[in-house]
This record gives C-alpha cells, sequence and structure tokens, in this order.
C-alpha cells in the first residue's frame, strides 16, 4: 500500500470514530461476490457502526418486503446496485440514503434527489483518455464502437479527447451484427486507428461480441483500451476504472457526514481510478510503456 493510500486511510478511520455511533442498513441487489471489497472497505472505515445486510437477490418483491421491514428504524440506507438504490428512494424517502455501484444514477431520478447521495461508479472520460494517453502515448487516433444509447458518452468522449491531444472516431452500431463492418473501418482504410476502445456499453459486452472484439483487435494488432480489470485479463491493454475499495471508502465517508448530522446537500463523490496494464499484450504489440507508469500500475499477464 502506498504511503499516500494508507494516510488516506488512516485519515477515515480517524474521521470515522469520531462520529456518532449509527444503525447502517446495506441493501445489495443481488449477492454479487465482486462487490465484496466495497463492503470489506465500507466496514473498515466506519468501525462505529453497527451494520446489517439484506440481500434483494435481484427481486422487485424481495427488495419491497424487506423496506417494509425496515420502516420506522432509525437506520441510514446503504445501497448497492440499481435495484436496491431506486427501490430505497422511492419506497423509504425520509431515510438518508447512499448509493453505490450504480450507473448514470441520473437516469434513475438519484441525482439530486433529497436525502440521497452517493459514490460515481464511472471514472471522468478525461481522465481515462489520459491515462490511455500516458501509457501508450504513440496511439492518437482511437477508434470505439457504440449502440443506439451512446450517443451522449461518445460526444462527451470527443471533448475531453481534445483536452488530451487525442482523437476519437466512433462508430454506431444498431445491433451486434455491425460489429464487423464497423471494425473494418476502424481497422483499415483512411480513418484507421491506433487502438481501440471499449467502453461499458451493453451492446458490446455479451460475451460472444466481447471476445470477437479483443480477437479481432489482436489480429490486426490494435490494443484495446477497456474499463475493467475483467477485460484486460482477457487480453485488452489497459483498464482505468474505479478502484471498489475507495468505492467502500468513500461510502463510508458519506455514512459519517450523515450520522453526524450534515444537513447541507452532500454531492456525489468520485472514486479513485485503478490502471490496470496487461505486460504481455504490450510486449506483443511492442508497446514501451514508461517505467514510471509502470510501477503506479496493477500489472497483469492477460489471459492464461
Amino acid at each position: 500500500m502506498s504511503r499516500v493510500r494508507w494516510m488516506v486511510g488512516w485519515f477515515l478511520v480517524f474521521a470515522a470514530s469520531g462520529a456518532g455511533a449509527a444503525d447502517v442498513a446495506i441493501l445489495k441487489s443481488v449477492n454479487n461476490v465482486a462487490w465484496r471489497p466495497v463492503l470489506d472497505a465500507l466496514r473498515r472505515y466506519s468501525p462505529t457502526h453497527t451494520f446489517s445486510e439484506y440481500d434483494f437477490q435481484g427481486d422487485r418483491a424481495q427488495g419491497m418486503r424487506i423496506l417494509e421491514g425496515l420502516k420506522g428504524q432509525n437506520v441510514i440506507l446503504v445501497a448497492l446496485g440499481p435495484l436496491a438504490a431506486q427501490l430505497a428512494h422511492q419506497v423509504a424517502p425520509d431515510r438518508p440514503l447512499v448509493f453505490c455501484m450504480v450507473a448514470e444514477p441520473e437516469k434513475l431520478g438519484l441525482v439530486p434527489a433529497r436525502n440521497v447521495t452517493g459514490v460515481a461508479l464511472e471514472i471522468p472520460v478525461q481522465n481515462q483518455l489520459a491515462a490511455f494517453r500516458v501509457v501508450n502515448p504513440r496511439a492518437v487516433r482511437i477508434g470505439v464502437l457504440h449502440g443506439p444509447d451512446g450517443n451522449e458518452a461518445v460526444a462527451a468522449a470527443k471533448k475531453a479527447a481534445a483536452v488530451v491531444r487525442l482523437g476519437v472516431y466512433a462508430r454506431s452500431l444498431e445491433s451486434d451484427q455491425d460489429v464487423l463492418l464497423a471494425l473494418r473501418g476502424l481497422f483499415s482504410g483512411p480513418e484507421e486507428v491506433d487502438a481501440l476502445w471499449l467502453p461499458a456499453d451493453p451492446l458490446l459486452l455479451g460475451d460472444e461480441t466481447r471476445r470477437f472484439l479483443l480477437r479481432e483487435a489482436a489480429k490486426a494488432g490494435k490494443p484495446v483500451y477497456a474499463f475493467s480489470a475483467s477485460l484486460v485479463a482477457e487480453g485488452a491493454l489497459v483498464s482505468n476504472g474505479p478502484d471498489f475499495a475507495s468505492i467502500g471508502e468513500m461510502a463510508a465517508e458519506l455514512v459519517r457526514r450523515l450520522a453526524a448530522g450534515e444537513q447541507e446537500p452532500i454531492g456525489m463523490l468520485v472514486p479513485r481510478a485503478e490502471l490496470i496494464i496487461n505486460t504481455k499484450a504490450a510486449t506483443r504489440l511492442k508497446i514501451d510503456i514508461a517505467p514510471d507508469v509502470l510501477a503506479g500500475a496493477i500489472k497483469s499477464d492477460g489471459p492464461r
């Protein structure tokens, strides 16, 4: 653990110990094992609070029963995932709510909302692109595929790309049947790109489509930039996504502030990013990564 991270962690524990003890109900949309670092950090940085966990099991009716059972109790709600967050806000609007592991909370009516605060799931797109540029500075033309709902995100990416001196070349897809033709346009011809950026677009993340994208990029000698460690494990060069432990730490900070009686609206917090680099992919693609960049990243060997 770096000295900076150790100092941040120490501060959060110290700050939490100064807050009043609170009862905290953790509401899980599903029992997702990948969320365990979030929960562990939340508990670790909240030593004075009492926690109870409730699993909605992906079932709205189950979630309603749990929330009905919590009515009248003086608890702070921490919701993981969209189902738990949205139901908690609808059924118990009088209870303070901290959400996390929720993509696009604005579309669910969680931001802005009374008694609701949370931790973002996305790293700002400018930060992601800047990280990719640092890892592979020679790649200045970035290709990206997206589904029908991705126009707004791509527009934000193009605006951010100008700041870090990158060009973003987008191809819109109506369905996953359009992937092959779109890739051909990005991997050859007048708009040939240096790398392929794979965003968190549902249209691209099905097993068959995702593996096809990674396989075709490897054949074309194009590095893939991603948003999660799992994609690096499958062959992407680099990911820059949220550090789940950091999400838990920040959720603990929000619980502390609510338990201390803070009345002013609390804005959504942004977690630390986690840079993961596939060293085998870098070697295969003949990409020289600066030693200081490697030193600050988590290194992966990619597919086994």
